[in-house]
């Protein structure tokens, strides 16, 4: 394989954003995540001629139009395919190449939680069995044993700060491995609560969106290791521009400490190419309990069903 792709919409597509930059870090092979829709209508911007292409395509149903539409396109174009889905007898479970169905983490609800963390898992584990990454294994291995203790403070913290009602806009900033959490932190909070939300590289939200930073926006910083220096410099400027500051990170100094308003130390030791699906309960349940103080269902948002079906458009 020269190459490999990730795709996939919605909660699918952050998984992938979320899967790529680990997948590359850790097996030197090309590596990107595009929408599944680019797959086919625009091919020549994701497809390199006489390049041995792997698409790993990621829908917790199946079934999402999109992903079908770009599982058989890529077929068609000899390019083998890895399906993560959470559904068996699926068009992705059925019709792949190679399926991990991941029944286990299937969830009822319309927005996707549980199922969301064990597609990023997924994708972890098989960039680490490919790169034979011992220590990365080792450090997929010992999530649960980390993640366990803190649930309780992942509930109180998410609650904590989902009812507070007086932050009406909000920001998940976030580099590297991170930035895919950031984007489907976003998500869960437009989904949920229907408030605007934005996400974007930690560095690049001073250029213009930290325009709209002011005591009504929340600042979530998903803190790195590899460029932690200059994300807590961010910090320190959100939270000069009036900003409320939400920090999640491994392990607290005095810096993060005195600028931000919450905090979540998970301090788990482990890589940052390990430790992200930690971050993901707290702004969750941050998201649900901000949905229920505006009186929404966070189960049911508006608009939206368990999967998306545009083939009435086709």
């Amino acid at each position: 394989i020269d190459e490999v792709i990730f795709t996939g919409c919605g909660s699918g597509y952050n998984a992938s954003l979320c899967g790529a930059p680990i997948f590359q870090t850790l097996t030197g092979i090309s590596t990107h995540a595009v929408p599944a829709a680019d797959t086919y209508l625009f091919p020549h911007s994701v497809l390199s001629d006489g390049r041995r292409s792997l698409a790993m395509l990621i829908s917790r149903s199946g079934e999402t139009t999109e992903v079908v539409h770009s599982l058989d396109y890529l077929h068609d174009q000899g390019i083998r395919i890895l399906g993560i889905t959470c559904t068996a007898g699926s068009p992705l479970a059925s019709r792949s190449d190679l399926a991990f169905v991941l029944s286990p983490v299937v969830e009822r609800s319309v927005v996707t939680t549980r199922s969301l963390t064990g597609m990023i898992l997924t994708t972890q584990l098989i960039a680490a069995i490919i790169a034979e990454d011992e220590a990365t294994m080792d450090d997929l291995q010992r999530l649960p044993m980390v993640c366990k203790p803190h649930m309780q403070t992942f509930h109180e913290l998410g609650k904590t700060i989902g009812q507070n009602e007086g932050l009406t806009k909000y920001a998940f900033v976030g580099n590297g491995p991170f930035f895919g959490h950031a984007h489907e932190s976003q998500l869960k909070v437009k989904e949920m609560t229907l408030l605007p939300v934005d996400s974007y590289p930690v560095l690049d939200f001073r250029h213009g969106p930290q325009s709209n930073v002011d005591g009504q926006m929340l600042v979530a910083v998903f803190i790195s290791d590899s460029a932690r220096k200059e994300e807590v410099c961010f910090l320190q400027d959100m939270k000069a521009l009036g900003g409320v500051t939400w920090v999640l990170c491994d392990r607290v100094d005095n810096s993060i400490q005195e600028n931000a308003d919450y905090l979540l130390e998970v301090n788990s030791g482990l890589s940052e190419l390990a430790r992200g699906v930690l971050y993901m309960p707290p702004v969750q349940y941050m998201a649900y309990y901000r949905a229920l103080s505006r009186g929404h269902n966070p189960d049911e948002p508006r608009n939206l069903s368990y999967w998306v079906d545009t083939s009435i458009c086709t």
